[in-house]
């Protein structure tokens, strides 16, 4: 269903962006054969990597062997024999260096370009970032491009890359950005083990909640703020989520909207409330 809802996009000239959650030991494995099946669809512009965040619903895990961004890139590359490398990839200048991960690949028929191997793409970003007065067309595009709100296969993104490349030359048959841009994203959320506020202070990525809020959406998910909104929502108390790692198994109970929640058995009724990484603020 899946393939052929692919092949209905590219009759229709609509791209797609893959995604794929990785876990350790579960499908860490097949991270190069997904790149290399959107590489060969004509309808995938992008595939965006996320290593599992540990909050909400997922397997059981061990905080200590949990994937990162750099995991990522190097399963890339040793799956890609090398076709890809950890040096054409660049921390998206608008969020924290470990969250995410990206670059921007020119593809002719088998043949594969990394833009960073034409493009000195950490001397713009240096000159995007660490100038008073940057040139504001490669300014323009290189916060663009390397940003959490580019699109691959996007008309802006084809201008953009015509705009940051226009002084180089460019392998021959690769006027068409359009149709040959290709983004591998790797996107790194953080869970109750890994949260750090500094990188929530950076944070580009926000949830918009009813009341008004604007909340960094690895705080959103991961120390309460969604079960206050669900409640809010819903009339229904929530309980506070929790991490299912192992070690946190005898205490955990399922809650009333699906989330993994930490409590005590009472007489065989609903669980009574316990404090918990994941209680509300």
């Amino acid at each position: 269903m899946k393939a052929g809802a692919l092949g209905v996009c590219a009759e229709a000239g609509l791209t797609v962006a893959l995604v794929a959650a990785i876990e350790r030991g579960v499908n860490e494995d097949e991270v190069g054969d997904v790149l290399r099946f959107g590489l060969a669809h004509p309808a995938v512009r992008s595939v965006a990597y996320q290593p599992v965040t540990h909050a909400g619903r997922h397997f059981e895990f061990d905080p200590r062997t949990r994937l990162t961004n750099s995991d990522i890139i190097h399963s890339i590359v040793e799956q890609t024999g090398g076709a890809l490398v950890a040096s054409d990839f660049f921390p998206v200048p608008c969020c924290f260096p470990t969250c995410r991960s990206v670059t921007y690949l020119l593809v002719e028929g088998e043949t594969v370009v990394p833009i960073p191997r034409v493009l000195r793409v950490e001397d713009y970003l240096d000159y995007v970032t660490n100038r008073v007065l940057p040139d504001p067309a490669i300014r323009g595009a290189l916060e663009r491009l390397w940003s959490a709100s580019a699109v691959a296969g996007s008309g802006s993104v084809a201008a953009q890359l015509t705009c940051a490349t226009c002084a180089i030359e460019l392998p021959p048959g690769v006027s068409d950005v359009t149709a040959k841009a290709f983004m591998v994203v790797i996107q790194d959320f953080q869970d109750p083990y890994t949260l750090n506020v500094k990188q929530l202070m950076k944070c580009c990525v926000e949830q918009l909640t009813p009341d008004g809020r604007l909340i960094p959406f690895c705080a959103y998910n991961s120390v309460g703020y969604r079960e206050q909104v669900r409640a809010s929502l819903t009339g229904v108390d929530v309980l506070g989520a929790v991490p299912n790692a192992r070690e946190l198994l005898p205490i955990i109970r399922v809650g009333p909207h699906g989330s993994k929640v930490a409590a005590e058995a009472t007489n065989g009724g609903w669980p009574a409330p316990a404090r918990n990484v994941g209680s509300s603020l």
